[in-house]
């Protein structure tokens, strides 16, 4: 005999039966469309709501994982935020935070000691090889390469995932990316910067490039459409901006030094250098080579001229838009074309470290949107969003043309 439910039992249980059918039957397709390695199912959101499946069981957790990325900036930046931040943002526990650090751990304890063998064998198309690093292009391999020598980030230290960086570089890469060959493969780029980078010694051409290459392309895959809008904009205010969103892509400590102590500041307009030796000294303590870490921010700032320098003070400012680095940040941002929340965008920790003015922002969509960059506008009560349509190497194209 079948049981009846009824509506009371249903409050008493707290929940749907049909909700929970359909939730269920959501999960399952996103299981599968991830087991059979369908495009849409590599997309950050999709990553993270699947994982979030594990942590938060009936609910649908994909409205928590756009906007943990909308407030994170992305699922990189979500992973390496230290579990006491994790658990302020709305909808994460700590079970929830605590598997994302375990994620993230994973990542790091795999990128520093684990030996990897041979290149992937998912990655069957040959442009696709070539984007990883020489050494592990090589199955037949007699010892085996750890991805840290493979395609190293020569980083200085760690502390919850966020780390102090030696060297900036962003001056060079800025310099060079307009006349780097428009390729895929990372053996051809790093035999460039090699040969081309301005430095007498081979070495330090050698050291130098891999920064480059991880500060530009963090994600061991060449940006074809970062050096398409390099070569487009040469020496210009625009590829400055997109270059330093790059390097805070691949370096989180330089936003949250932005957050911290740039953005407070922004009325004062200055600090010293010592301010940043202080800051880096408390997030730090014990580390050795906070002078390096010190040297290496103001080198970013500078190199993209984010900020200027005057004697012992480092200047600084909110700045205008450039149209052109707005349009390849924002669909660096939201890779898939939809509609996506005003707010958030002027919310993205990585935008914010950009300096633009936030009082410009609305006004920059909206010239982008008559130039047919994006598709629509709209501010409706307090609903505010835009439409994205095209995804990043269309959206170079169409502004370069």
């Amino acid at each position: 005999m079948k049981r009846r439910i009824t509506a009371k039992a249903l409050r008493k249980t707290g929940g749907n039966k049909m909700s929970d059918i359909e939730s269920k039957g959501h999960r399952q397709r996103l299981r599968e469309r991830f087991t059979r390695g369908e495009d849409n199912s590599r997309s950050e959101e999709a990553i993270l709501e699947l994982l979030l499946t594990y942590a938060i069981p009936q609910k649908d957790v994909q409205p928590l994982a756009k906007g943990l990325l909308a407030e994170y900036g992305s699922l990189k930046a979500l992973l390496a935020s230290p579990i006491e931040k994790l658990v302020l943002s709305n909808g994460v526990k700590e079970g929830t935070a605590v598997l994302l650090k375990l994620v993230d751990w994973i990542c790091q304890d795999l990128a520093t000691r684990q030996p990897v063998k041979a290149a992937p064998e998912v990655m069957t198309q040959a442009a696709s090889f070539e984007c990883l690093p020489q050494s592990l292009q090589h199955k037949e391999e007699k010892s085996p390469v750890s991805i840290k020598e493979a395609f190293p980030c020569e980083k200085l230290a760690k502390r919850n995932s966020v780390e102090i960086f030696g060297k900036a570089v962003l001056k060079e890469a800025i310099n060079i990316l307009p006349v780097i060959p428009l390729t895929s493969s990372i053996k051809e780029i790093t035999e460039f910067l090699n040969n081309n980078l301005p430095f007498n010694s081979e070495q330090t051409r050698a050291r130098r490039g891999r920064y480059i290459k991880y500060n530009m392309f963090h994600e061991g895959i060449v940006d074809i459409s970062l050096l398409k809008f390099a070569r487009a904009f040469p020496e210009s205010r625009e590829l400055k901006d997109v270059c330093f969103y790059k390097f805070c892509c691949a370096q989180p400590l330089m936003v949250e030094f932005v957050e911290n102590v740039i953005l407070t500041r922004i009325g004062a307009g200055f600090i010293t250098r010592a301010v940043v030796e202080d800051y880096l000294r408390e997030r730090f303590p014990g580390f050795k080579a906070v002078k390096d870490g010190t040297a290496a921010i103001s080198e970013a700032l500078f190199g993209a001229e984010i900020a200027s320098r005057k004697g012992k003070k480092i200047i600084f400012s909110l700045r205008a838009i450039p149209l052109k680095a707005l349009n390849f940040v924002l669909h660096s941002e939201y890779p898939e074309p939809g509609m996506y929340d005003i707010r958030k965008l002027e919310e993205n920790r990585i935008v914010k470290a950009l300096l633009w003015n936030p009082e410009l922002l609305l006004n920059s969509l909206y010239e982008l949107r008559n130039l047919g960059i994006i598709s629509r506008i709209s501010e409706i009560d307090n609903v505010r969003q835009f439409t994205t349509k095209w995804r990043l190497e269309e959206a170079v194209v169409r502004i370069t043309s």
